[in-house]
């Protein structure tokens, strides 16, 4: 059984093991946790039987018009369930007086954000451990 929630309650950094796969600078567990800590909102998918976390959104916000989702992850063997659709869904709803949300995605993960009325858009992105040799 899945369980969702909107804080870090009882969630240690073994949890959140298993996420970044494929990413070319992949996030530690610990880096993981600190930047849920730092999030002013997060949601968490959780499998009940393991207490593992298998899936994550989180957001940043000025509070007033702007908001930011900087990830969305399901754990590879999780993933085609619906759990990033209700993680995006609820996520949603906490920013629900938000004005203007954001995200940047690839190509390929633009119909899935599409569904939730979300535009496509033109962007720029620095990303410093691409410049370190």
């Amino acid at each position: 059984m899945l369980v969702y929630q909107k804080d870090l309650h009882n969630i240690s950094k073994r949890q959140l093991e298993g996420f970044f796969v494929g990413w070319s600078n992949p996030l530690t567990a610990e880096q993981h946790f600190q930047i849920l800590e730092n999030s002013q909102y997060i949601v968490l998918a959780m499998e009940t039987n393991t207490k593992q976390v298998i899936g994550f959104i989180n957001a940043l916000s000025d509070g007033v018009n702007f908001a930011f989702i900087p990830m969305l992850e399901v754990l590879p063997d999780y993933k085609n369930r619906g759990i990033g659709t209700r993680l995006m869904e609820i996520m949603l709803g906490q920013l629900s007086k938000i004005g203007c949300i954001d995200l940047t995605c690839d190509v390929e993960m633009q119909n899935f954000y599409q569904r939730f009325s979300m535009l496509q858009s033109h962007g720029m992105i620095l990303r410093k451990y691409l410049k370190e040799t």
